[in-house]
């Protein structure tokens, strides 16, 4: 079996993988905290909560 790094074997995991990764670098520009910010969204979906405004965070 081939090793791959970042590697998906469907669709629906290549678009988690690119939307993740664009929240991880857009998180870097702003100078914001990744885990936190994906924390956030996670918490919310679990607990059927609406979506957290992520386009208008900012660092503390």
């Amino acid at each position: 079996m081939r090793k791959n790094c970042f590697g998906t074997s469907s669709d629906r995991g290549d678009k988690f993988r690119s939307r993740v990764l664009s929240v991880i670098e857009t998180c870097k520009k702003r100078g914001l905290s990744a885990l936190e910010v994906i924390s956030e969204i996670v918490t919310a979906v679990t607990q059927r909560k609406p979506y957290p405004d992520v386009f208008n965070l900012t660092s503390d």
